[in-house]
């Protein structure tokens, strides 16, 4: 398992966001404010520069290994002659950690890291941790591990892995979007990569629902290179002899693909290049080919979409996919918007198609008009701020337990409330006994009314009195989870601002039905509580009122009454012996049944361990509403 970096709150200060992409990759910085609420926090977000040179925010995901080092982005197209070739659109989902594919990868993600920490000074040794997502698709444990495993091994500092589009979606909730009622009802970010499109559905009452498919926008950047430039045989002849040029080319159709979807509909795109841009002087291929002109043209771009539809089926393979995910993924699930994330998502078809085949208004389908290629790292930056610091705050509050759970603090509170209810609800047992026996008892004789008590008493043991302990303690852990609620609500207003805990007035423990808001779905534990102690109690009940009620039983029956008496009245005088004795008997009761408790170790052992695994099991199920997890 791959040793990921602790958040500590002594040390680090800044938490990095990077979006590896298959096409392009950005990355932003976010700072950690770990003393101030949720309310306070400014949550600044910086894109960093990933071209210093040319104040690019987002480069495009090249490499070249050269004997000088490593180079990427726009720099990769600069350094052909040391090396086999530039690799573009590289990234894939890992297998082996010494693989090829792996070490061009690790390659990669060691020269972009020295590159932010290069591009901004704040970074230093030890004093910030990165996250970086993943695509939705990469759902198999060992991917992500070997994921995880290979930014380590390249000297990333990386606290945790998420998906691309849960990434998005946190950044869409943020006020830099305002798509957060939408998402709070029901939506989905689609996410339009190079290699991938990724959905992932989220709403405040289900679990995020990932998938994707492999229909990344590449597939346009190759029926570009195959119809448009690989058509001319100049170039096939030029790609046989020297094959390491084709990602240069790959990456030439990939920015016609760009100029041309971000012109007016009814606008002509032309482009041309001559091969002596791709080719260096002092490369062999310079003379023969360097003149060699290539023409990309369009008339309008209803042409190009018409092209990619021809050859790759790409428009009716995404309305395919949109349709898969509606009616397999998230069938009969609530869907008030969708939220566009990826370069490539700004596609003048992409909005109309998924509004059609989603049967949603064009205006909630919505788009990052900022720059949705920085979607991702913005989200992930965010995501892994929060996640850093509510990861300390819950090992703050998990810490605390023990203290919060201390004997003078939780026990002797719980066992006087305890005393005072099964003494009370044990003397109203032997109340309505003694009733029937005065009204329904076939004799005048004790001996009746002690059979009488005794079976009722017993009867209240294995029932009722689950129910009272069941009752109290529902009672008692409602209000002394009072602080622990608090303090969840903290952590969980960083998340979702407007979703805290509440308590709940009514709440139904003797059904087992879950528990409303913050005791939500812990009747079971409760109930494990009640049946681990109840048989101690009975005990000690049973001893204490024997103690009493026996005593009573034992007064000889002077008292003669006239020949004319009922035999009601008789037993009910006699009864009376015992109810008059309520006040003293109850006291007693109470007395010695939290004597018993305080001294019972194994009762304290008990109650203190299943306390502490209740407010454990409390603070995380009511997190894991509305946390977005972290890998």
């Amino acid at each position: 398992m791959a040793k990921l970096v602790t958040p500590n709150q002594r040390c680090h200060q800044y938490v990095v966001g990077i979006d590896f992409g298959h096409g392009e990759t950005s990355a932003a910085i976010c700072p950690l404010e770990w003393n101030k609420s949720a309310g306070q926090r400014e949550t600044h977000i910086t894109d960093l520069d990933m071209d210093s040179s040319a104040r690019k925010k987002v480069i495009p995901s090249a490499i070249c290994r050269a004997q000088g080092g490593l180079y990427i982005g726009e720099e990769a197209f600069e350094h052909m002659s040391d090396n086999q070739g530039i690799r573009v659109c590289f990234k894939q989902k890992p297998t082996d950690i010494s693989g090829e594919a792996e070490s061009l990868m690790m390659d990669y993600m060691k020269a972009i890291y020295r590159r932010i920490r290069e591009c901004d000074d704040r970074l230093k040794d030890g004093n910030h941790i990165v996250y970086i997502a993943r695509p939705s698709g990469w759902i198999e444990e060992e991917a992500k591990e070997l994921y995880r495993e290979m930014a380590l091994k390249v000297g990333i500092p990386l606290a945790g892995l998420t998906s691309e589009s849960r990434a998005a979606i946190f950044y869409a909730k943020s006020p830099a979007v305002s798509f957060a009622n939408e998402i709070s009802r029901g939506a989905i970010v689609f996410d339009l990569g190079s290699s991938t499109l990724d959905f992932t559905y989220l709403s405040d009452t289900d679990k995020p629902i990932d998938y994707g498919y492999d229909l990344g926008a590449s597939i346009i950047d190759k029926t570009i290179f195959n119809t448009m430039i690989k058509s001319n045989e100049k170039i096939q002849e030029f790609l046989s002899k020297y094959p390491e040029y084709e990602g240069s080319l790959l990456y030439k159709a990939r920015k016609f693909k760009e100029t041309a979807y971000g012109r007016k509909e009814d606008s002509p795109t032309k482009e041309s290049f001559d091969l002596d841009s791709i080719i260096q002087e002092t490369e062999p291929a310079y003379e023969e080919y360097g003149d060699t002109r290539v023409k990309l043209k369009i008339s309008k771009l209803g042409d190009l979409n018409d092209c990619i539809e021809e050859h790759a089926k790409y428009l009716s393979k995404l309305k395919a996919a949109l349709l898969d995910f509606k009616e397999t993924k998230i069938k009969g699930k609530n869907l008030n918007g969708v939220f566009l994330t990826g370069g490539a998502s700004r596609m003048n078809f992409i909005r109309p198609m998924i509004a059609e085949t989603l049967s949603l208004p064009i205006d909630k389908v919505k788009i990052d008009n900022d720059n949705p290629s920085l979607t991702i790292s913005r989200g992930i930056a965010l995501l892994g701020a929060t996640d850093a610091i509510t990861s300390v705050l819950v090992q703050n509050l998990k810490g605390s337990l023990p203290q919060l759970i201390d004997e003078n603090k939780i026990l002797n509170p719980l066992i006087e409330k305890l005393g005072e209810s099964i003494s009370i609800a044990a003397w109203k047992q032997v109340e309505s006994s003694c009733n029937y026996w005065i009204k329904f008892g076939k004799t005048t004789d004790r001996d009746e009314l002690k059979e009488q008590v005794q079976k009722d008493i017993q009867k209240f043991q294995n029932g009722k009195l689950n129910r009272v302990v069941n009752d109290t303690f529902q009672s008692f852990v409602k209000d002394e989870s009072e602080q622990i609620r608090k303090s969840m609500n903290e952590i969980i207003s960083r998340y979702a601002p407007g979703r805290e805990i509440t308590m709940s007035n009514n709440l139904n423990l003797g059904n087992q039905q879950a528990i409303t808001d913050s005791l939500n779905d812990m009747s079971s534990v409760i109930a494990a509580i009640c049946d681990s102690i109840s048989h101690i109690i009975a005990d000690i009940l049973w001893k204490a009122l024997a103690a009493f009620l026996w005593g009573v039983f034992a007064i000889p029956y002077y008292v003669l009454k006239a020949i004319f008496t009922s035999d009601e009245s008789k037993r009910k005088d006699k009864a009376n012996d015992i109810l008059d004795k309520k006040d003293e008997i109850v006291a007693n009761v109470n007395v010695d049944i939290k004597r018993n408790l305080r001294g019972n170790s194994n009762f304290k052992n008990v109650v203190t361990k299943t306390l502490m695994d209740f407010f454990k099991e409390m603070i995380d199920s009511n997190l894991q509403k509305v946390i977005i997890p972290i890998e």
